[in-house]
């Protein structure tokens, strides 16, 4: 398989599956997103591109060393998902879309706009969460692996990229290919990331081999994960009954 197929298969994958379960772990290393704002900073090129006054503090979101926390996901369709979040207090949040547009999201939810709500179960309050917290609770970060184009477009991400196609393997239990992207310039302050990190020297995408989704993405420096999110378990069209969507409290797995 050529790299140009591997990112049609990405692309195409919500085409591949009606409905998708998935359990998922994110792992983050501050150190290493530490040095790379050092350098975006350091840099007039990387400040301009960025947006970086040199007489701004940096924004440190992340903690010095290793973070991370694991999560579950539910699509059926654009209007019924679910995701919940294992919080560091050892509570879950909840967020939802059930079709419905609440006005309150369920046993006392907070109140909010649009077609899903959010909320907290166990542990202790929102003021407590760490500052890298507010990535684990937005959506985006997990559903992207499932959902790829059609909610990040990370094929097109990855297109710049100098591809290669590392082989197949197996990643929680399904038949994969790797493939593996090297920045063609070392620093393309023009690229534009997300999902992925900026200042990697290395990417990686273990990508289904039938549905497309992706168990496994990884920015890396010097050989070493510092952002990946990987895929522990995974099933394709099942059936969920309704109240998946709507249940205030963490839902059974199996």
């Amino acid at each position: 398989m050529q790299p140009e197929e591997v990112l049609e298969l990405i692309r195409s994958a919500p085409e591949r599956y009606d409905t998708v379960r998935a359990a998922l772990r994110y792992r983050g290393d501050g150190s290493a997103r530490k040095e790379i704002s050092e350098r975006i900073r350091s840099s007039e090129a990387g400040r301009r591109a960025f947006g970086i006054s040199p007489d701004r503090p940096d924004y440190q979101w992340y903690p010095d060393g290793p973070f991370g926390w694991r999560s579950r996901a539910w699509h059926a369709d654009d209007y019924h998902w679910r995701l919940e979040v294992d919080r560091p207090d050892h509570g879950v949040n909840i967020l939802a879309s059930n079709g419905r547009t609440p006005i309150v999201g369920p046993s006392g939810g907070e109140e909010y706009m649009g077609r899903f709500w959010r909320h907290r179960v166990g542990g202790g309050s929102r003021e407590d969460d760490p500052l890298w917290f507010d990535m684990a609770n937005d959506h985006y970060w997990t559903f992207y692996a499932l959902l790829t184009d059609e909610i990040s477009g990370i094929s097109g991400r990855l297109r710049p990229l100098h591809l290669t196609v590392e082989g197949t393997v197996v990643w929680a239990g399904r038949e994969a290919v790797r493939l593996v992207g090297v920045p063609r310039v070392r620093w393309d302050w023009e690229w534009e990331a997300d999902p992925l990190s900026w200042g990697g020297d290395e990417y990686e995408a273990v990508v289904d081999a039938e549905r497309g989704v992706l168990l496994r993405t990884a920015s890396r420096l010097r050989g070493k994960d510092f952002d990946a999110l990987e895929v522990e378990e995974i099933h394709f069209d099942e059936p969920f009954p309704e109240d998946v969507f709507a249940a205030p409290e963490p839902v059974p797995w199996r």
